[in-house]
């Protein structure tokens, strides 16, 4: 890690790394467009394992952690916003920090959503009993 260049690819293969994860949990929900979130997984990889190779070695460990964080943030979201997740993820990962602000924001975000997905329709399943 010597220059600046390093920190924004690490940052890149973070970023990537949170789409992917965002794309399996697309894939494993069966969610819209299969064919897109497997391109987007398959791209996604690709891009970290060349940035590692090519560049940064430390990027595959950064991309792992992306995934991870991703899988345990994006459980609670819908599987029709997972798409403009993984997408939004994706494109934001080449901005510079971002990578690494998506990885931070992934669970952070989850947690928002956990807590708010038992309280959503409190009230319609009030009205439902009757």
């Amino acid at each position: 890690m010597d220059g600046a260049l390093d920190w924004y690819l690490l940052g890149v293969a973070t970023g990537l790394g949170v789409a992917a994860g965002v794309a399996v949990a697309w894939l494993a929900r069966r969610g819209p467009l299969p064919a897109l979130g497997g391109a987007l997984l398959a791209g996604a990889v690709a891009a970290v394992v060349a940035i590692a190779i090519l560049a940064v070695g430390w990027a595959i460990v950064g991309g792992a952690a992306g995934l991870g964080l991703a899988l345990a943030g994006v459980r609670r979201l819908a599987a029709q916003a997972l798409p403009a997740a993984a997408l939004a993820a994706a494109a934001l990962a080449i901005v510079p920090v971002l990578g690494f602000a998506e990885a931070v924001l992934a669970p952070v975000l989850g947690a928002r959503l956990g807590r708010r997905a038992e309280t959503r329709h409190a009230g319609l399943r009030i009205l439902a009993k009757d």
